[in-house]
């Protein structure tokens, strides 16, 4: 059948240049859309590294000096501090919590800030740049936010671990960029500081996380807090909170936040609300990607509805003007099985050449421009087909095919279907 289905496209080579044209150009467009849909949306499938489900935030705020609960002796560094332990501690012991921590500053996994730093591997002088994330040791960071652990020490240990200035903990993925090897032990980094160098001990890692929840995975380092920067307070001061398992979110938030109001102040401090960690990333991902996805996979919806109006309109006419071959087949013996599968055969040979011809197109632009890479602001880690050009262009290309293919095969079977069933006196009745 398949020398068959050669030598009829062959004799309708005119007619099927036309189709081959028009699919050419679909596939090159189908690419054009679909790359950067395909990729964003892997990007948000990746895990987030750490248990968001479980975790709130409270954000705190201050008396202003005119307020009638003010109070001036309270306005020190230390009563400041004070106060702030005290609602933590407060928070920690509240019957339906598990874990809890201080937050301070804007640098933590899907904050709206952003801060980066360099450092120079032990045996190596290039520079490199990562972002990272500010915490108080000894204050269960690791188990509140519930990063999953690595090689070397435990969550709860790394929270515990006595930091002197200049040790760093870094992320899984970071380690096998900077130093190719996920154990922490004996990684450092060096830096020239005047007459002299200065080294920085890598004490720990994390498993891979997602700094934000629509980047992929990018160098990360946790750098502990040794003073309270007091610019923080009162804007940039929060606590986040795990729940106990089997807590529901919602009901959680309901009660804590009428508890919280009541009992949630000491000294000048106060908490002032309450969310799910889900809903700040959810306000982090509208303010950034989330309109511009949903732009793209609107754009891809709707050229994919008008491909298949479109393609499976064009293969629909063509197999009906073929009735009175379909009847001549018929007349020699061709059962309607048989008949279907010939021309669903065409339309198979069809779409893989225009597909083969509109990607190696493609791939000349890619091979110039490049391929989607999703929103990271800085240079990835991980091996996530995306990220191999080969791999990422093979399975877009096959994506692309398959769709056409969907679609080309859809438009040419329920004519086929048809005109197969007709007698051959019917369908030879205008010959």
């Amino acid at each position: 059948m398949l020398r068959l289905i050669f030598k009829t496209l062959w004799s309708r080579r005119r007619r099927n240049a036309w189709l081959l044209a028009e699919l050419v150009v679909v596939c090159i467009v189908s690419w054009a859309i679909f790359d950067p849909v395909v990729v964003v949306t892997h990007d948000r499938m990746i895990p987030l590294g750490y248990d968001a489900d479980r975790l709130c935030l409270v954000s705190l705020a201050m008396y202003r000096p005119n307020a009638p609960d003010y109070d001036g002796q309270a306005a020190d560094s230390a009563s400041l501090m004070q106060a702030y332990d005290n609602l933590v501690m407060r928070v920690r012991n509240y019957p339906e919590v598990e874990h809890a921590t201080p937050i301070l500053g804007w640098l933590y996994p899907n904050s709206q800030g952003l801060g980066s730093m360099t450092r120079i591997p032990v045996g190596d002088s290039i520079a490199c740049r990562m972002r990272y994330i500010e915490f108080l040791p000894h204050t269960q960071f690791f188990e509140t936010y519930g990063f999953c652990p690595a090689k070397g020490l435990t969550p709860a240990a790394l929270s515990d671990y006595p930091y002197k200035d200049g040790d760093l903990i870094l992320s899984e993925n970071t380690l096998e960029a900077f130093f190719h090897t996920d154990n922490p032990q004996g990684c450092r980094f060096w830096q020239p500081h005047e007459q002299d160098t200065l080294y920085t001990d890598v004490v720990g890692a994390t498993a891979t996380f997602r700094m934000y929840s629509d980047w992929q995975p990018i160098p990360v380092a946790f750098v502990p807090m040794q003073t309270v920067d007091l610019s923080y307070f009162p804007n940039q001061v929060k606590i986040l909170v795990r729940l106990k398992e089997g807590v529901g979110m919602d009901r959680f938030l309901h009660r804590f936040h009428s508890w919280m109001v009541r009992e949630l102040r000491a000294g000048n401090l106060y908490a002032q609300k309450v969310e799910s960690y889900r809903q700040l990333i959810a306000l982090r991902e509208y303010a950034g990607t989330t309109t511009l996805y949903q732009r793209n996979v609107a754009m891809a919806v709707f050229f994919l509805v008008n491909l298949c109006l479109g393609v499976a309109g064009t293969f629909w006419v063509q197999t009906r003007t073929r009735r009175e071959e379909v009847g001549v087949m018929l007349s020699y013996g061709a059962t309607p099985r048989s008949i279907v599968c010939f021309l669903l055969g065409e339309g198979t040979v069809l779409t893989t050449v225009s597909a083969l011809m509109g990607c190696f197109l493609y791939l000349q632009y890619a091979l110039s421009e490049g391929l989607a890479e999703g929103q990271t602001g800085m240079e990835t880690t991980g091996s996530y087909w995306v990220q191999n050009f080969g791999l990422h262009f093979c399975i877009v290309s096959l994506m692309v095919y398959l769709v056409l293919l969907v679609v080309v095969l859809m438009g040419i079977y329920i004519p086929a279907r048809h005109i197969s069933a007709i007698p051959p006196t019917e369908a030879l009745r205008d010959e």
